[in-house]
């Protein structure tokens, strides 16, 4: 699952990362396997790239995601895979001094429940206190743009069950010059999946003329997401095609037919 880590850019609150003054240099995504009773240490190393102290605060916060809805965090409301109580977050603030290395420290204690199996989750949001950017709008209004990040614990309790994998929908879009196949994922088991889609493409003799894929995303437990995958290159013409998700070298395919215009 570690190697999945940097695709998962779905926990990302605010991007600012051209203007920020501090920065998260081992990730936004960390992913931990562990079994009931486990105490799981981790940290979160920051820099401050600048030339001025800068107050930094680390809050727990929920993620809260669904197919009807965007994502949202918020402190209250745990999900029923909130691993939020978990989190033994020891420092809530620090200054940090001009080009200071920072690691924050904190543990994800398991209950010891040996009922638990899935996978749970929690953020801790990483606020960048002083303004890094000032711009005046007039005499008496200024606009201060901050950074906020929120970092991902992903954690995986009491081994994997199989991946539950289903096609939600599968649809031709055409956005502007490009075309694109859609493609959207449930996932209807208990832990988060890497998933990989793979679409093979055979013309009316049977043969594979192009095999086409996406990058490696995460696809939480009950939650869907949408893949893409640009067919713009695919000559005119009928198409049969196997398309297929896979995670964990477990695979669920669809076969489909394809018309190219």
């Amino acid at each position: 699952m570690k190697r999945i880590a940097l695709t998962f850019m779905l926990f990302v609150f605010l991007v600012c990362n051209v203007l920020a003054s501090v920065t998260i240099i081992n990730g936004l995504t960390h992913i931990y396997n562990g079994i009931s009773g486990d105490v799981i240490e981790g940290e979160i190393i920051l820099i401050n790239g600048s030339d001025v102290e800068q107050r930094v605060k680390f809050v727990i916060n929920e993620a809260i995601l669904s197919c009807e809805k965007s994502r949202f965090f918020t402190e209250k409301d745990p999900h029923p895979q909130s691993s939020s109580d978990w989190v033994d977050n020891a420092v809530n603030e620090r200054v940090l001094m001009p080009n200071e290395r920072y690691v924050h420290k904190f543990k994800i204690k398991i209950p010891v429940d040996t009922s638990l199996k899935g996978s749970f989750w929690s953020v801790i949001m990483v606020s960048v206190e002083n303004p890094i950017k000032e711009e005046v709008i007039n005499s008496s209004i200024g606009l201060n743009t901050k950074i906020q990040y929120a970092v991902a614990l992903l954690t995986n309790v009491n081994g994997f069950n199989e991946s539950n994998l289903d096609f939600e929908n599968v649809q031709f879009d055409e956005q502007s010059e490009a075309k694109v196949l859609g493609v959207k994922i449930r996932n209807q088991g208990s832990f988060i999946e890497g998933v990989k889609l793979t679409l093979e493409v055979y013309d009316v003799l049977g043969q594979k003329v192009k095999v086409l894929d996406t990058d490696r995303n995460l696809v939480f437990p009950g939650v869907c997401r949408d893949f893409k995958i640009d067919i713009s290159d695919l000559p005119k013409g009928n198409y049969q095609c196997l398309l297929v998700a896979e995670t964990r070298n477990e695979f669920v395919g669809a076969n489909i037919n394809l018309f190219q215009k």
